[in-house]
């Protein structure tokens, strides 16, 4: 019995260890593993409305503008919180091909996606919502789920300086 508290014990802590850092609060550097970027792409899609075809606008930000530069700025400022469940509940939702979350959106609601090359050519990608925030790292095809200190302000300020670059950068929008 004392010698199974030996391995039970180390094996806990060594789990509460690991927990803690996969959770703590990490940077874009971070994600983006060192790599400087070079590029951003941004994708802004409506949400709630299903009946019609969504609304999209899509830009390239130049970083070696002013508001590329702002924008890069205010996202190296930004720090995510990755979500522990994910993870584990990721592979178990796709397993039985079901979704392991279920978030309503409202008309009016909107997506806004940055994708974020790096030097390499590798890119990561921000996804989020008023409500929601989610990443795919470079080199990784899924997302998971993540919040941001503030999250629906930050989100907020964030969709409004998208909306007004893409104005800027794409007639279209």
């Amino acid at each position: 019995m004392k010698n199974r508290k030996r391995v039970w014990v180390p094996l806990l802590v060594l789990l509460l260890v690991a927990a803690i850092w996969y959770s703590r609060p990490v940077t874009l550097p971070d994600l983006m593993k060192g790599q400087e970027l070079q590029e951003i792409n941004v994708l802004i899609r409506s949400l709630g409305d299903w009946t019609q075809e969504p609304e999209t606008a899509t830009v390239s930000v130049p970083l070696t503008s002013p508001e590329g530069a702002a924008l890069l700025e205010q996202l190296q400022d930004l720090s995510f919180c990755r979500s522990l469940t994910d993870p584990l509940i990721k592979p178990l939702a796709q397993a039985v091909n079901a979704s392991h979350g279920s978030v309503s959106y409202e008309a009016g609601d909107w997506m806004f996606s940055l994708s974020l090359a790096g030097t390499d050519g590798d890119f990561a990608v921000l996804n989020f919502t008023v409500r929601e925030w989610s990443y795919a790292a470079p080199g990784q095809a899924d997302f998971y789920g993540c919040t941001v200190p503030d999250g629906e302000a930050v989100g907020r300020g964030l969709g409004e300086q998208l909306w007004a670059l893409a104005a800027k950068y794409d007639p279209n929008s």
